[in-house]
């Protein structure tokens, strides 16, 4: 099954801030790992991911750097930019108020792969669109 995560699915999987979260993050990149799942890692989560360890977690720069070339060579992980504007400007933001939520869900769309989120208010968007996520 092919997967769009949301960075805060990252944020959890790497940082402990909502250990239920974080518990099950670890077990769902377990079962990435063995190939059970494939996760796409978008030029957004990057970005994401880079701006939240930085400026809210200070972790240093060159970790941060490792952190997304684990994630990158995870067996389970396939990048891709997955930036289309025509998409994300027909889902944001009459229908999906986040701008980084639109990018995801027109990536989703465009790949035909499902959302991994714990935002529900992302969730409830993507049930109003009828697009496809995953539960974890």
């Amino acid at each position: 099954m092919k997967l769009i995560l949301d960075t805060n699915c990252y944020i959890s999987f790497l940082n402990k801030r909502n250990l239920d979260q974080h518990t099950k993050m670890v077990k769902f990149w377990e079962e990435v790992s063995r190939l059970e799942h494939e996760v796409v890692l978008t030029s957004h989560n990057i970005s994401e991911i880079v701006f939240v360890f930085k400026s809210i977690y200070s972790v240093e720069q060159n970790e941060i750097n490792q952190v997304v070339k684990d994630l990158i060579s995870n067996p389970g992980v396939k990048f891709e930019a997955a930036y289309y504007p025509e998409l994300i400007l027909h889902f944001w933001p009459r229908n999906i108020k986040d701008y980084g939520d639109a990018v995801l869900a027109a990536a989703s769309h465009f790949l035909e792969a499902k959302i991994v989120t714990f935002d529900q208010d992302f969730l409830k968007s993507l049930k109003k669109l009828n697009m496809s996520f995953h539960s974890i």
